[in-house]
């Protein structure tokens, strides 16, 4: 087992996993799908009707609608996410409005996930409640944890490429200090914080699949899958949830152990790329996934909107898939008192 991982480690470093900055430039180019995407729908009745819940129950947004009606806070929110994705592809070449984007990122995530607690029917009761999710409102929401922490990692990567060129006296530097003493710049924080979100993610998810209510809501993901359909055939009906929610604490497992074990987190980060990779080949297969009152596409409706999160999911699995293997390789110098490029290269 372990002489099969390192043969995989040096296979993967072949590749071009290990490019400066690949995983950096994956999570910033996703988020600013993200961004796009849900900021288009925004500007539509049909999107304004689905946000009422969560606008209605969230703590650090319920003040849209009396500032600014149903179709005002959808717009606000609209306007916010496209200026939040501009900042954001700026911050490719421009640190500065990077910081900005990251920030604008944080606080809105920030704003879904804490609705979490407070939605009503959050868990599912045929299932027992907590930690069961809802399947119509809660899983929606938890992949925002993920979409939290990668708005993190960004903030402290373009912080950090941003003080190498400041002068002491600029604004842009007492915002970096202050980002300092937040514990922000701590060695390895945001991967590990990536880390942990995608270990909430799959525990979660996991836990669904083995229940009946779960096993209804993979139908449409299931039935369309190009890579997954074969389930049905294969394992029925129950069976196929249950394959998946083994899959995914498998998964959980393995990034868990991923703390501690290198060579485990690199199968969890490949098994959660598999996962991923597998659920956004959906998106063109689901049947009304654009909003035919908005014109169709780019509007996504159904079921589109939970699987295009999934977008930074695959490329946060990604990045901890080349830090595994950067880290693994290290390691294994270090062990044998080698140079890196024996087993990098």
């Amino acid at each position: 087992m372990k002489e099969a991982v390192n043969s995989l480690v040096k296979l993967l470093v072949k590749s071009a996993l290990l490019r400066p900055d690949l995983d950096y430039y994956l999570i910033r180019g996703s988020m600013v799908i993200i961004f796009v995407f849900f900021g288009y729908q925004k500007w539509f009745e049909y999107e304004a009707q689905v946000l009422i819940p969560y606008i209605s129950h969230g703590p650090l947004i319920f003040w849209l609608y009396p500032a600014f009606g149903i179709r005002g806070g959808s717009w606000f929110l609209g306007v916010a996410e496209w200026l939040i994705a501009g900042l954001l592809l700026m911050g490719f070449r421009n640190k500065k409005l990077g910081i900005l984007g990251a920030l604008g990122s944080v606080i809105m995530f920030l704003s879904t996930v804490t609705i979490i607690p407070f939605m009503p029917n959050a868990w599912e009761a045929s299932a027992g409640g907590f930690p069961a999710m809802a399947a119509s409102t809660t899983t929606f929401l938890m992949k925002d944890v993920v979409l939290l922490a990668a708005s993190v990692y960004l903030l402290k990567q373009d912080a950090l490429r941003a003080a190498i060129a400041e002068s002491s006296n600029s604004p842009t530097t007492i915002l970096l200090t202050m980002l300092t003493r937040s514990g922000l710049f701590a060695s390895d924080f945001d991967y590990h914080l990536l880390r942990a979100s995608m270990v909430i993610v799959f525990l979660f998810f996991g836990y669904t699949k083995w229940f009946q209510y779960g096993a209804e809501a993979m139908v449409p993901f299931i039935s369309h899958g190009p890579f997954i359909f074969w389930l049905y055939p294969a394992f029925g009906f129950r069976g196929a949830a249950r394959f998946l929610g083994a899959w995914e604490w498998l998964t959980c497992v393995l990034l868990f152990s991923g703390f501690w074990n290198k060579n485990l987190g690199i199968l969890g980060a490949i098994a959660s790329t598999v996962a991923f990779a597998s659920t956004i080949t959906i998106i063109p297969f689901i049947p009304d996934g654009w909003a035919a009152s908005a014109g169709g596409f780019p509007a996504m409706a159904g079921a589109v909107p939970f699987l295009m999160k999934d977008v930074v999911l695959l490329a946060v699995s990604i990045y901890l898939l080349k830090q595994d293997v950067v880290r693994a390789s290290a390691s294994a110098s270090a062990r044998y008192g080698l140079p890196l490029r024996w087993f990098v290269y």
